[in-house]
């Protein structure tokens, strides 16, 4: 185990920690000399700069992140319920029950990473053993006899999937924390969480593979076939992928959290990271995108279906597919421009421009979902793409902002909270999503027995819906964008403060 990880990578303090009670409030530098200095120190420091290898290791450990977070879902609704024949409710407790936990283990798993001290570092550590758990417990999750009970299926998908996401807690909440850590610059951070987009994109392209690929006849059933998926799964990506930033990746605040000595209590820290602005207004930005987004992706589904191919089930889900990667092709493509938004105009302005993108697609679903012309809606993923990248790209680069801001108002440097924090809110909110989206397609009249002879009326609400809701989303994000006060200036302003105090890592 020590020949796997590296010295925490953590330079040595040139100042003395001040303690948080001693810091005075702050202020933006005012002046002419104060903003030439400013704008000059907008030229990233080469010692500031991430070597690519670690990039690509950090960023690596994006798609096992991905992962962790929706292939036991994919793969086990086909497996569980349709092979296995579980009840569709006590399948959905299954996937619910856990997701519950977390509101509970992130937040500690955070406050664990923080504060942990060893010769391997803080973070490192439980990135590398989160990595191997997952790889095991999601093998397990596939160790189910086709011949037990209904209780006993069911009882072993709870137990097996509980196992597997305190494995994920104790993988993903870590190795956030690390990415926000690998620099302090500014516009670094954005550079680094590109590659952290990419892979994570590349999750996209290949979660919806998984279920078509363990039905094949090759492997004789569908349940053997899952097995063998998971565990190339577990050994490829979750261990494969998963360990790289646990071996290659550099705790830069290591030294800084280590010889702080200012503490608060856990249930303090995270009131303090819950409630503090920036966070709020990032959480905010999530929520408005993810919650109305949803709903209109329910929709989207029935007025494909009926509305634009007129009740052709069949080319609406292959004109769906379409449209989906779509997306995932302009995901690729929105990486370097919202690379090089972020370092031209600022993560606020970039975010704000492609918010505005969204609002202007959101508006033009309803002329381009049109049963006249079905392909024009494959402009939708032109749109509306380059915002999702966004909330994977520019927010965890504004969190990690967040981080020396937070650090710079309490005097303690505590990523691992305010990733589990961002985390949970976040969770906690989108868990009534898909309520509400079923709310919204039973108050429109549809029902499904009827086909493509819905009720009048009933499709041009659907569309009103889906309309409405692609314009709300990006509105009420620009509201909360608003709200956020961490300007490109402030981040250096910040930094240049604390390494007053503390020192540079």
């Amino acid at each position: 185990m020590s020949k796997i990880y590296e010295a925490s990578g953590a330079k040595p303090a040139n100042a003395p920690h001040e303690p948080a009670s001693q810091v005075a409030p702050f202020r933006l530098p005012n002046g002419t000399g104060n903003a030439n200095r400013m704008k000059s120190a907008r030229v990233t420091n080469p010692n500031d700069r991430v070597p690519l290898a670690q990039k690509l290791a950090v960023g690596a450990g994006g798609l096992p992140f991905h992962h962790g977070g929706m292939v036991v879902q994919y793969m086990a609704q086909p497996i569980y319920q349709i092979i296995l024949g579980l009840n569709p409710v006590l399948f959905g407790l299954a996937m619910t029950i856990p997701r519950i936990l977390d509101a509970f283990t992130d937040p500690v798993m955070g406050a664990i990473s923080d504060r942990f001290r060893s010769k391997y570092g803080r973070r490192r550590p439980f990135i590398f053993m989160g990595a191997i758990t997952m790889a095991l417990s999601f093998f397990l999750v596939w160790m189910v006899a086709p011949s037990w009970s209904e209780t006993a299926k069911f009882t072993w998908l709870l137990s097996t999937t509980v196992i597997f996401f305190i494995a994920f807690t104790v993988f993903s909440v870590p190795l956030t924390s690390l990415t926000y850590e690998l620099t302090p610059d500014y516009h670094e951070r954005t550079r680094v969480m590109a590659f952290w987009a990419f892979f994570f994109n590349v999750g996209n392209f290949l979660i919806n593979w998984y279920s078509p690929v363990a039905t094949w006849k090759g492997f004789g059933d569908a349940l053997t076939g899952a097995r063998w998926v998971a565990l190339a799964i577990g050994i490829v990506l979750f261990i494969g992928l998963g360990i790289l930033p646990a071996i290659f990746g550099s705790e830069r605040f290591y030294t800084v959290a280590a010889r702080e000595k200012r503490k608060v209590g856990f249930l303090c820290a995270v009131k303090q990271a819950a409630s503090s602005r920036p966070m709020l207004a990032l959480v905010g930005v999530i929520m408005a995108l993810n919650f109305c987004g949803t709903i209109a992706g329910s929709l989207a589904q029935y007025i494909v279906i009926y509305h634009v191919k007129r009740g052709n089930v069949g080319a609406g889900i292959t004109l769906n597919a379409m449209n989906g990667t779509g997306f995932a092709i302009v995901g690729f493509a929105a990486i370097p421009l919202l690379s090089f938004l972020a370092t031209r105009f600022g993560k606020r302005r970039a975010l704000l421009l492609v918010l505005i993108l969204a609002a202007v697609g959101g508006a033009s679903k309803w002329f381009i979902f049109t049963p006249d012309m079905p392909y024009l809606l494959l402009l939708d993923s032109v749109l509306n793409g380059p915002v999702w990248v966004a909330l994977g790209m520019l927010i965890p680069a504004m969190m990690a902002d967040l981080c020396d801001w937070d650090e710079h108002r309490y005097g303690e440097r505590r990523e691992g909270v305010i990733s589990a924090v961002f985390s949970w809110i976040t969770k906690v909110g989108l868990s009534f999503t898909f309520l509400f989206s079923g709310i919204a397609i039973q108050v429109s009249g549809f029902k499904a027995e009827l086909g493509a002879t819905q009720p009048e009326g009933t499709i041009t609400w659907m569309r009103i819906l889906f309309a409405a809701s692609s314009v709300l989303a990006p509105g009420l994000a620009i509201l909360c964008l608003w709200l956020y006060p961490i300007t490109e200036a402030k981040a250096y302003a910040i930094r240049a403060e604390l390494e007053k105090r503390r020192g540079t890592v």
